[in-house]
């Protein structure tokens, strides 16, 4: 039995935490034994409560914020007690794990955006010395963003395991839809990356055609007075809800008839293959690792990042277009089921088992 210690910063809402419950959940304990090692306090979101559910062997560490040298200790009597044969980190902990890991232990990190997004200055310069020096491995989560870890960290293709993201297929179904017009949705945080000046932009071009259709924005972030102000400049506000951070995304999915993703960058977003394994088609920018999942012209489009024009024009077409849009949804669906989280646990279970 190889044992497999996970450390990430925090249990919040994103995608990142939400694969690392979601692997551990799907390893087999007969094989791997695993403990799930959080840096900062217990925070009560839907994922820290999944690894309750799941009886996850997690303990925190009660980081403050910031540097926090501390921590270094406690992670380091974590690793002493567990003796893991392998450490996998997630997010922004490479740096403490490197100081308190042994050099021996073999180190995977799954680098979960587009490398150049992912780590800046003193951290991509600790990531340097962890892949070069510290015997880490990164994972990349798609064939793009494998490309862009060797860019800028010089690491041969060949040497970088690629292990695409997943979801739990069987846990989202396709609803029929029964409303008139047209339900658009966003699902991810509220901040810079995700760019909803843009969707919000090319939503009000389409309203400006089409009067039946609707905008929800799911999720929660810094720049949530900016968005709602630009709406409110628009004068829309009965046209797009913004609930928050929801507990019941896929209830909101199954609501809606298409998924819209206006990012500058992504790695490969959790939000858009949820969408999928609903039966919504995907209208995208180019945004990183979403290039390997939306196929277009089949499962939806792509378009140019920061193309207002270009997306509204998409989004259109679309709600004119409701054969189209059912075709593709049922095109999406069959697309998702290769990136179903079984598989990608299985695929994080051979790693490990490498001698």
């Amino acid at each position: 039995m190889k044992k497999v210690m996970v450390v990430i910063p925090a249990l919040g809402s994103g995608g990142g935490e939400r694969l690392a419950v979601s692997l551990i959940a799907k390893m087999d304990p007969q094989i791997i034994k695993t403990k799930l090692v959080v840096l900062y306090p217990y925070e009560d979101t839907d994922n820290a409560l999944f690894a309750k559910k799941n009886a996850i062997d997690t303990v925190y560490l009660n980081k403050h914020r910031g540097v926090d040298f501390s921590i270094v200790g406690k992670l380091k009597k974590e690793i002493d007690t567990f003796m893991p044969d392998v450490i996998q980190t997630h997010l922004y902990v490479v740096a403490y794990v490197l100081l308190a890991a042994p050099l021996k232990i073999k180190k995977y990190h799954t680098v979960h955006n587009v490398a150049e997004k992912e780590a800046f200055g003193f951290r991509r310069i600790i990531n340097k010395i962890a892949f070069k020096f510290g015997n880490f491995i990164p994972v990349a989560i798609s064939p793009y963003c494998a490309k862009t870890i060797e860019d800028v960290y010089g690491i041969q293709l060949k040497n970088i395991p690629c292990i695409m993201n997943g979801v739990d297929t069987s846990k989202y179904v396709v609803s029929p839809i029964q409303h008139e017009g047209t339900v658009f949705i966003n699902v991810g945080r509220l901040q810079s990356q995700k760019n909803h000046t843009l969707l919000i932009n090319a939503f009000a071009k389409v309203l400006g055609k089409d009067s039946t259709v609707r905008l929800t924005i799911v999720g929660e972030g810094e720049l949530r007075t900016e968005i709602e102000k630009l709406i409110q400049e628009y004068g829309i506000e009965q046209y797009v809800s913004m609930p928050g951070q929801c507990g019941d995304v896929q209830r909101r999915l199954n609501a809606a008839d298409i998924f819209v993703q206006s990012s500058d960058y992504e790695g490969l977003p959790i939000s858009g293959l949820e969408a999928m394994a609903c039966g919504l088609p995907i209208i995208s920018t180019k945004a990183g690792g979403t290039v390997d999942i939306v196929k277009n012209d089949e499962n939806g489009f792509l378009v140019d990042i920061g193309n207002v024009d270009e997306l509204a024009e998409k989004m259109l077409f679309l709600a004119r277009n409701k054969k189209n849009c059912k075709k593709m949804g049922k095109k999406s669906r069959e697309i998702v089921e290769m990136f179903d989280i079984d598989k990608c646990a299985q695929r994080y279970q051979n790693l490990y088992l490498e001698e």
